[in-house]
């Protein structure tokens, strides 16, 4: 061997060291960024008369790609169940627990209570008070967890619309990145990095989004939703999407929502897992189901009450009674059958004049309106907001009613149920409920007792010291009472009571499920990024160690290129 070729195999051995020293280098200083896997080098060995020389070291990844596949799904699973998880456990916390005071099952407690206080001593205004304020602390919890329910929705819409964005710029950065590696093929360390970045966006990109993704045999990317549509082959493929910034109770998909659009196909309904997915199950599902329950709940004890209260009358009087109920005209059709009795009575509720009205044979409204016009002393009227407007025209005197066994179709309730004319609560679903304003700034007006429709004028048509309505108003707050179907609640016979504590202890529930799954997901996740880790990672310990034993190697490749400097300068001396 000749010391031209010991000087390259040296030179050759000392430049191969230099660059496995940058590469150890490049793992520790690169250890905690995000996506980086170790980098490893190999070297490409010739054969030549004098031996083996290293001409090359190349670098590859160590990552595994079926591993990081299996990574990818894991984190599409965190991303859907740990929105789902949060927006679950806020609304949990908003609906409180099923002993707290300031919640619905502890205002209908307390109602409960009021009503029975206002039963034994019904002449009582601070009772009639107190059962008013309770009432509307009750409407004023459903208006506002209703209100919370939406908001939630309208933040998932935000979210939605956010996402989206971040899909399509990070299908952006993919393709991009595609195009980098085919301009750098035969460089193999610019490719191991690029890949990694690749790869790391491939994981952000699920953590969105459910997908489906190979690399065909230029090592490009190819990706697709969960439901099969691309959304990067050779160009990249652009979600659309118009969010709204309005959501109420009545703002469903796909009547009051945009589809989401991907090649001029809804994918709303196909994505399965990523945050998208958990977005849009919260905006379509979870809280739809959570106000459905809430909406029954509402509807139920807001007809269950009114009925009560439609079958009593006060002490004092009022002088008008409006109805709740909106839209008619005196040529709505009216059809009914019995009777019912109208009094006008004075604050001590003796009768100046009554009447029993048969509503057999009436078509129209206007019939109810004339027939109660013919009574002495009572005024009749549709309004311009088609409410039924029934007054005194004596001083100091109101109405009194009596729906004895009146029904009036297509609904059997009685006729001052079926106008609302003595309605506690008003307006439709739990984002609207609310006490009638003619109690709450009068709530000597609540009908306690009952109207004696055998009482003859200058008779006591009302006796104060009656609290036979309030007693069933208490009554029916513990009573079985029939609820539909409502968000994952199937149709039912319950307590209104019971009712109101399985919606905050199913919403509970839920939302412990749902931790637990996000928990779940979260440790499958960490789980196999550790195997990842362990294969792929940067161990600083082992990187320090080569380190050491490669600078062991340079020092003894930099003495070799000392000696054969040294036998040169000796040859060239003998020569001379």
């Amino acid at each position: 061997m000749s010391l031209g070729f010991a000087l390259d195999v040296t030179m050759r051995g000392l430049l191969n060291t230099t660059s496995r020293i940058q590469l150890v280098s490049q793992n520790i200083t690169n250890a905690d960024k995000a996506g980086y896997t170790r980098k490893e080098g190999t070297s490409s060995y010739i054969t030549t008369n004098g031996g083996s020389v290293p001409v090359r070291l190349n670098v590859n990844g160590t990552g595994d790609r079926f591993l990081s596949q299996t990574l990818i799904g894991d984190v599409s699973d965190v991303g859907r169940n740990k929105v789902i998880s949060d927006f679950l456990d806020l609304y949990a916390k908003k609906l409180g627990t099923t002993d707290g005071s300031t919640t619905m099952s502890g205002y209908l407690n307390d109602m409960y209570g009021a009503f029975q206080q206002l039963s034994t001593t019904p002449e009582t205004m601070a009772n009639k008070t107190e059962v008013m304020q309770i009432a509307s602390n009750l409407a004023d919890s459903l208006r506002n967890i209703s209100q919370d329910v939406q908001a939630q929705r309208l933040e998932a819409e935000k979210r939605i619309n956010e996402t989206i964005t971040n899909i399509n710029e990070a299908v952006e950065r993919i393709h991009r990145l595609n195009q980098q590696i085919s301009s750098a093929q035969g460089q193999d360390a610019q490719i191991a990095e690029l890949d990694d970045q690749r790869n790391y966006e491939l994981q952000k990109l699920s953590e969105d989004v459910g997908i489906q993704f190979y690399f065909n045999s230029s090592n490009q990317a190819q990706i697709y939703t969960e439901g099969g549509q691309p959304l990067l082959l050779n160009s990249p493929r652009a979600m659309s999407y118009v969010s709204t910034s309005v959501i109420n109770g009545a703002t469903t998909y796909p009547t009051g929502l945009n589809p989401i659009m991907l090649d001029g196909i809804d994918q709303t309904t196909l994505f399965q897992t990523g945050k998208l997915a958990g977005l849009i199950h919260v905006r379509d599902t979870a809280l739809v189901n959570e106000q459905e329950k809430l909406n029954e709940f509402a509807n139920v004890l807001s007809t269950q009450l009114n009925e009560v209260m439609n079958r009593g009358a006060s002490i004092p009087p009022p002088p008008t009674m409006t109805g709740a109920e909106l839209g008619f005209t005196g040529a709505t059709a009216f059809s009914a059958t019995g009777t019912f009795h109208v009094a006008v009575t004075n604050t001590s509720g003796i009768v100046q004049s009554a009447a029993t009205i048969n509503l057999v044979g009436m078509t129209t409204v206007n019939d109810l309106v004339t027939a109660l016009n013919a009574v002495p002393n009572i005024a009749a009227s549709i309004n311009a907001s088609g409410q039924l407007v029934v007054s005194s025209t004596l001083p100091n005197t109101g109405v009194s009613l009596n729906e004895m066994n009146s029904s009036v179709a297509p609904t059997s309730r009685g006729v001052s149920h079926f106008f609302g004319l003595n309605n506690l609560f008003e307006n439709t679903g739990a984002e609207y409920i609310d006490v009638r304003n003619t109690f709450k700034t009068n709530p000597d007006y609540i009908p306690v007792g009952a109207l004696d429709v055998t009482a003859a004028i200058g008779g006591h048509g009302v006796t104060r010291g009656d609290g036979t309505i309030s007693l069933a108003m208490s009554q029916v707050l513990k009573t079985n009472v029939p609820f539909g179907a409502a968000g994952n609640f199937g149709a039912q016979s319950n307590t209104l009571h019971s009712y109101a504590q399985a919606i905050m202890a199913d919403g509970a529930n839920q939302a412990r499920l749902a931790e637990d799954l996000a928990q779940t997901s979260a440790l499958t996740f960490e789980q196999t990024k550790e195997v990842i880790d362990g294969i792929a990672g940067v161990n600083i310990d082992e990187e320090t160690t080569k380190l050491i034993s490669l600078e062991n190697i340079y020092q003894a490749n930099a003495r070799m290129m000392a000696t054969i400097r040294d036998m040169f300068r000796e040859l060239i001396e003998a020569v001379r």
